[in-house]
């Protein structure tokens, strides 16, 4: 099973380490762990994992990224925390990842 969904980037700075790094956080978290989590962009296809991956697309302000998140065991257990983690991630982009911003 595959969810996928179409985002767009709305932070001024774009994907930058900040948000990476929190991304990475909420595809590592330990209900995920047997969940692929991907971002296409650009042409390139990185597991969202890995924070060095998620800045390697350059991601700039107004970019669409392609969220896959993949579940080969489709358990019910899986297939919740896939849905919950493809919410969690279209949050995340629609908050313009406010939560990663250091506030002045």
């Amino acid at each position: 099973m595959t969810l996928t969904s179409i985002l767009k980037v709305t932070n001024e700075h774009g994907m930058h380490l900040r948000p990476a790094g929190i991304l990475s956080e909420i595809a590592n978290s330990s209900k995920n762990r047997e969940l692929g989590v991907f971002l296409m962009s650009n042409g390139m296809r990185v597991d969202a994992k890995s924070v060095f991956n998620i800045v390697a697309l350059g991601a700039s302000m107004g970019t669409s990224v392609i969220l896959d998140i993949e579940c080969e065991n489709e358990t019910e257990e899986n297939v919740a925390n896939a849905e919950s983690l493809l919410k969690e991630i279209e949050d995340f982009f629609n908050s313009g990842f406010d939560i990663a911003e250091v506030k002045e």
